[in-house]
């Protein structure tokens, strides 16, 4: 991992860099001293929360820039891994793009890292826990039955002025949900899920809807249904259901390519 972040940041115009775990924990870095890792790891935090939702509004975007006016963020994902470099403005982004093609299929062949620790001093000073889901940040361990996901059923009744009325198959998630089932299937951002009942093998494909704000984590592990789904799934509240990715459903959602 050392020779392929070495292999980046001495492109020109690359000021440092570092590598972050898929919650944007910090694995690696060869930065300027002025920052500790602790303020790495913060910012590979918040980089990973927006590229979720770029993730999910372009359908699986790998590559990012945030400017500011005295440099930039190049932000990469390779696999389960990210690369995150700080650059001087006028940073040639074509040339730099190539490197991280080829540095980024690398990554993505090398075996699991544990994070670099935070000095004593600074972990002091944290007073809260982090939310461990909830944030899209994190991944949660979710019940795996035949290489699929079980979520627990959660049947969003009718009530008028609101959009279930329609009745459609729908199914929603919270993002640390739905982040989590796109990693497992190592699919792109979809725009809908296969619902699949275990006991009578009846599947549905509906339309997914992501939970944006959920810092209660009431939601993890959990997927909302509408009533025309369940009816069609013949499946119950709190009952568990497999959840897979359809092939065809990014960022346009066409079926069947």
């Amino acid at each position: 991992m050392e020779t392929v972040l070495r292999s980046i940041v001495t492109s020109p115009g690359v000021i440092g860099g570092m590598i972050t775990d898929d919650s944007g924990q910090l694995l690696i870095r060869s930065m300027p001293d002025m920052y500790d890792n602790t303020q790495l790891s913060r910012v590979g935090n918040l980089l990973m929360e927006q590229q979720f939702g770029l993730e999910d509004a372009t359908g699986g975007v790998k590559q990012s820039e945030i400017r500011f006016e005295l440099g930039k963020l190049i932000f990469r994902t390779a696999g389960e891994r990210s690369i995150i470099l700080l650059c001087e403005p006028a940073v040639n982004l074509q040339v730099l793009s190539i490197a991280l093609n080829v540095a980024s299929k690398k990554l993505e062949k090398l075996p699991a890292q544990q994070p670099i620790a935070q000095t004593a001093s600074a972990q002091s000073q944290e007073m809260t826990p982090p939310l461990k889901s909830g944030t899209g940040w994190t991944f949660m361990p979710l019940q795996i039955e035949n290489g699929k996901m079980l979520l627990q059923v959660q049947i969003v009744e009718k009530s008028g002025g609101t959009f279930w009325d329609s009745m459609e198959e729908q199914v929603s998630v919270n993002r640390a949900t739905c982040r989590s089932i796109w990693r497992h299937y190592s699919a792109r951002a979809s725009k809908k899920f296969t619902l699949t009942n275990p006991k009578n093998g009846i599947e549905t494909i509906a339309p997914l809807h992501v939970i944006e704000d959920d810092r209660e984590n009431l939601f993890d592990g959990v997927v909302m249904i509408t009533l025309a789904a369940a009816e069609h799934l013949q499946i119950k509240a709190g009952e568990r259901v497999m959840v897979t990715v359809p092939i065809g459903t990014g960022k346009f959602g066409w079926e069947g390519i």
